[in-house]
């Protein structure tokens, strides 16, 4: 039931914009591209998509969400800290995973892009199983380009294998970009 009000929401916000929706709802901040069932824009395009292009990331179709979308998604609130971090930290968002399950990934991986190029992947069913946060506000405040944001990938020690309690590599902030792939 969730799967399918998660799929209606979306096609209506794709049909009240039309084909340019960073004009109706905002500026993109996340773009979905690779294994995905639903998309609501075209090709790469080597000038408008020029990171993108430097990163070397060309796709054939994708959906690309504003904040107002992230907003409209199931939200998740979660308080994570490492010891290396000055202390815990409270964010929000929807989850990886309703994201993922948004767009019909069909993979069983997901890379996840930072501005910067950093970007880990992790398998799909890790991030349904567990509580891996696509943050778009810490402690209440949005976050910002320059900080953490606009989106920050963050979830609690133990949630992919092999992850111990101290090692907070994978949380990836500024993410722009995720991509849905058969793990190959």
């Amino acid at each position: 039931m969730q799967r399918i009000a998660l799929a209606l929401t979306l096609a209506v916000l794709t049909l009240l914009r039309g084909p340019d929706m960073a004009l109706a709802n905002g500026p993109v901040v996340v773009t979905v591209t690779g294994q995905i069932a639903t998309t609501n824009r075209g090709a790469f395009d080597p000038f408008n998509d020029s990171l993108f292009g430097a990163l070397d990331e060309k796709f054939e179709r994708a959906f690309a969400f504003t904040l107002q979308d992230l907003a409209a998604l199931p939200q998740k609130t979660v308080e994570v800290g490492y010891p290396n971090w000055p202390g815990p930290v409270t964010v929000s968002g929807p989850t990886l995973a309703a994201v993922l399950q948004a767009v019909g990934a069909e993979g069983s991986e997901v890379l996840v892009q930072a501005i910067d190029g950093y970007a880990p992947s992790f398998k799909i069913s890790e991030v349904e199983a567990g509580t891996f946060v696509l943050a778009t506000s810490m402690a209440g405040v949005p976050l910002s380009i320059g900080g953490r944001g606009p989106t920050w990938l963050v979830f609690p020690a133990g949630s992919y294998e092999g992850q111990t309690a101290e090692d907070d590599s994978g949380l990836a902030w500024a993410v722009f970009h995720l991509k849905v792939t058969s793990g190959e």
